[in-house]
């Protein structure tokens, strides 16, 4: 096994277990409440354990979905790039930009959320307002305009040049890679708009997609499929 293959293969079982771990956590956080997800100031007074599990979401969060995915968008670059060298290096460096601006943002959510739900847990009600805004403008922040609107539209077009480099000999993770390329530019539109139920509706199918997306990728490079195998990666 290639040395690129052995960093590609890390980094998709980081992204499968560490990341759909960070989601785990973050419902968690919320304790299940769809409505806090909508309005997250509501969680503001869940106590010490949601403001721990967020920050341990969050930083589960830079790991599996940011930090393993600018590793994973290496390798395939790599492998990759000799068939469309333009193509794989602009998605390639919109991977790059959504790990930087995805990560940068969780590792504030690690920081400050928790930090803000314990002042806000031993300020007076006068302070607690206060507070209460500058979390609903971190959520803003952090959660709709990053991960949901710019890193929408950046890991979209690393999906759609994957998806299209990928055409010749893994139809069906282009087709899903592609797929998940159109998802990620409507879902940004439509978070643009405020239409909050369409985009969480949105959100759920996307996340589903893309461990989908991470298993087929892992089972080909694990079997050695074009253009992962020995003589390629």
């Amino acid at each position: 096994m290639t040395d690129l293959r052995r960093l590609a293969i890390g980094a998709l079982v980081v992204s499968l277990s560490v990341g759909l771990a960070s989601n785990v956590l973050f419902l968690a956080a919320f304790q299940f409440r769809s409505d806090w997800f909508l309005e997250p100031t509501g969680m503001l007074g869940a106590g010490a354990t949601s403001a721990e599990l967020l920050r341990w979401a969050s930083v589960l969060d830079l790991i599996g979905y940011y930090l393993a995915t600018g590793v994973l968008a290496y390798a395939l670059w790599r492998i990759l790039r000799q068939r469309d060298p333009v193509l794989a290096d602009l998605s390639t460096l919109a991977a790059l930009a959504y790990t930087v601006a995805g990560g940068t943002a969780a590792a504030v959510l690690a920081m400050v959320g928790p930090m803000l739900m314990e002042q806000h847990a031993a300020a007076g009600s006068a302070d607690q307002a206060v507070i209460a805004g500058q979390f609903g403008i971190l959520f803003e922040v952090v959660w709709r305009s990053v991960w949901q609107l710019f890193d929408g539209i950046l890991i979209g077009a690393w999906w759609l040049g994957v998806g299209l480099l990928l055409r010749g000999d893994q139809p069906t993770l282009s087709r899903l890679s592609i797929t998940l390329g159109a998802l990620a530019a409507i879902g940004a539109i439509v978070n643009a708009l405020g239409l909050d139920l369409i985009r969480d509706i949105g959100l759920g199918l996307v996340f589903t997609l893309w461990t989908i997306w991470w298993v087929l990728l892992l089972r080909a490079f694990l079997k050695s499929s074009p253009p992962f195998g020995a003589g390629h990666a």
